[in-house]
């Protein structure tokens, strides 16, 4: 039998301490990689803001139309195609080619173009009367011209008139 005196223990612990030294300092002097897979996904998206079409005052003696122009802001991600519409509006009546706006005892008919020109008629089925465009260039936001025509010598009686439009946009 080997009989362990306290000078062999602390030999032998010594030893044990520099092999585990040396051991972790090898492990520890190697390298090894992954990777990190990044990802992300943007949807179509596209905001329409509030607009305000005012006529002013309108003389339905003077022969001529009133005009008005205006414009909403349309935000979209780049490259989303969208359709804007615009319905009746509130007014019991009006359709998308002659609207109404109303005040006590009377109403005045109006008109919205998607042109200056007064031409292109604004309405709300998309593919026939609807403002189709694409979202591109450098900027999310863009400023959609509206405009708006009072005809010639409308019957109208004195008063403020208003209307509400609702404006859609598809995408």
């Amino acid at each position: 039998m080997r009989v362990c005196s306290s000078r062999n223990l602390q030999r032998s612990s010594m030893a044990l301490a520099m092999v585990l030294t040396v051991g972790l300092n090898t492990a520890s002097a190697g390298t090894n990689t992954g990777t990190l897979s990044v990802s992300a996904s943007v949807a179509a998206v596209c905001i329409i803001g509030n607009a305000t079409l005012a006529f002013g005052a309108y003389n339905p003696t003077s022969g001529t139309a009133l005009t008005a122009t205006s414009s909403v802001t349309l935000t979209c991600t780049l490259s989303t195609p969208y359709n804007i519409g615009m319905n009746a509006g509130s007014t019991t009546g009006g359709t998308t080619t002659l609207r109404l706006m109303t005040t006590t005892g009377g109403t005045l008919g109006y008109k919205i173009f998607q042109n200056s020109g007064y031409t292109t008629n604004w309405g709300n089925t998309v593919g026939t009367d609807t403002l189709p465009g694409t979202s591109s260039g450098s900027s999310l936001t863009q400023s959609i011209p509206i405009y708006g025509q009072i005809p010639a010598s409308e019957a109208a009686v004195v008063g403020s008139y208003t209307d509400t439009v609702t404006m859609t946009v598809t995408f």
